[in-house]
């Protein structure tokens, strides 16, 4: 039982970590000439990070209260969207 569930942790943080694939492999050759791996980590963390909090913000303030829960997709998208542009000016 714990040999299993230490197999799937180490899958789940090293292997099939979003963030590390992400982080590593695709940003960086799109966006610079130069490879600048810490830096595009710090972006990417802090936009995931933020995009979480604000995301949930909005859906406990606004979509909820409101009962527009089927915009959540649209809400999650448009604040990944304006973080990447803030994180984009720096």
């Amino acid at each position: 039982m714990f040999s299993d569930l230490a197999v799937l942790m180490f899958s789940c943080v090293l292997i099939n970590n979003i963030l590390l694939i992400s982080t590593w492999q695709l940003p960086v050759p799109g966006t610079s000439r130069r490879w600048k791996p810490p830096r595009m980590a710090m972006a990417v963390v802090f936009v995931l990070v933020l995009a979480g909090i604000i995301t949930w913000l909005v859906e406990l303030y606004v979509l909820v209260p409101f009962d527009l829960k089927y915009l959540r997709t649209m809400a999650f998208i448009l604040v990944i969207a304006a973080l990447v542009q803030f994180v984009k000016c720096f």
